[in-house]
């Protein structure tokens, strides 16, 4: 898609105006240069209002079928799984670029059908898993290429208090939080270990109907060991990354502020690699700016003819996130016979 003739600005349509737009997108998205909101599109004609007298976009809809597909460029989508599905569909079969966040489909199967339908298109289809685009992991992740390239463990502490009820089509609440936030964990793990688990083994401990904690054993195809201690028994969002490499190296990051280097080869170091002051409010730490921004600079380039490949989620990272789901539910034993939700 080219960029109609007299606009300078990536003209951008935000679909989907309620808490993650409000809180999480559209603040980093506001200190960008380079676009302009031209289109708010919700069900709900009070929130497309909103953000639209928020944004100083010219119009709003109830639907994106409503907007003239040539007064936007790209599009943004903060919807629950199955309308972002359908959604992404629409702008992808019209070549339009489109930021979605994850999940970004109700189930595996879908996701990947998404994927390849994307796949033999020309549109850039980037999905939000910010954790990836954070100072800190993006620190980590590079500095810890080499040692690498061998087998090695990471432990992944993700604990987030919500879901703490049923939504989005799962009926169980262990399931909507595994496949709608604790999914960000496993697109982490299979981003540092560049291939699918061979084996999973999950462990759920419930507290009620509606509290657990839980632990997964993730052994890649590499030879790599993946830990994930995950739960919603916690009254605050906490993430924390440990990687010991084959050559006794130990990386830590405690929080998303700092990143340590606990053992150097196997002697005590405890040296303090990368920090990061809490000034920006997520900017960079939690990953949500780096990633808008990123998606912005693949829509000029797609525009100007120029092609990016790879080093961005993609739906089908969404799709083997969502296949790893789909395997950790079915390894814990009460569920066997659950597949997917919706």
């Amino acid at each position: 898609m080219t960029r109609s003739a007299g606009h300078n600005k990536i003209r951008l349509a935000l679909i989907g105006c309620g808490r993650q737009m409000k809180k999480n997108l559209f603040p980093f998205l506001r200190r960008l240069p380079g676009h302009e909101v031209t289109a708010c599109v919700d069900p709900s004609e009070p929130l497309a209002k909103q953000m639209q007298e928020l944004t100083g976009a010219p119009l709003s809809a109830p639907n994106i079928e409503a907007i003239d597909s040539t007064l936007f460029d790209a599009a943004i989508i903060a919807v629950p799984p199955e309308p972002s599905l359908h959604l992404t569909e629409y702008l992808v079969s019209k070549d339009i670029p489109c930021f979605v966040e994850k999940p970004a489909g109700p189930s595996t199967p879908a996701l990947e059908d998404m994927h390849l339908k994307a796949s033999r298109g020309g549109a850039h289809v980037q999905v939000g898993f910010n954790f990836r685009f954070a100072e800190s992991v993006q620190y980590l992740h590079e500095v810890s290429r080499e040692p690498r390239s061998q087998p090695y463990t990471l432990t992944v502490d993700f604990y987030s208090k919500y879901p703490s009820t049923p939504q989005w089509g799962c009926d169980d609440t262990t399931e909507a939080w595994l496949r709608h936030n604790g999914v960000h964990a496993l697109d982490l793990v299979q981003w540092f270990a560049g291939s699918q688990p061979a084996s999973v083994v999950a462990h759920v401990i419930p507290d009620g109907e509606h509290s657990f904690v839980g632990v997964v054993v993730l052994q890649h195809e590499n030879g790599a060991i993946s830990i994930l201690r995950m739960g919603n028994k916690t009254q605050k969002f906490i993430i924390r990354l440990s990687l010991h490499c084959l050559n006794g190296t130990r990386y830590t990051m405690p929080s998303l502020e700092r990143v340590k280097l606990e053992l150097d080869q196997g002697v005590p170091s405890g040296g303090l690699l990368f920090t990061t002051r809490n000034l920006d409010h997520g900017w960079a730490r939690s990953g949500f700016g780096p990633e808008l921004s990123h998606f912005l600079e693949r829509v000029e380039a797609q525009e100007r003819g120029v092609v990016t490949e790879g080093g961005y989620p993609s739906l089908e990272d969404a799709w083997k996130a969502s296949d790893l789901c789909d395997r950790i539910i079915e390894s814990l034993p009460a569920r066997r016979a659950v597949v997917a939700c919706g």
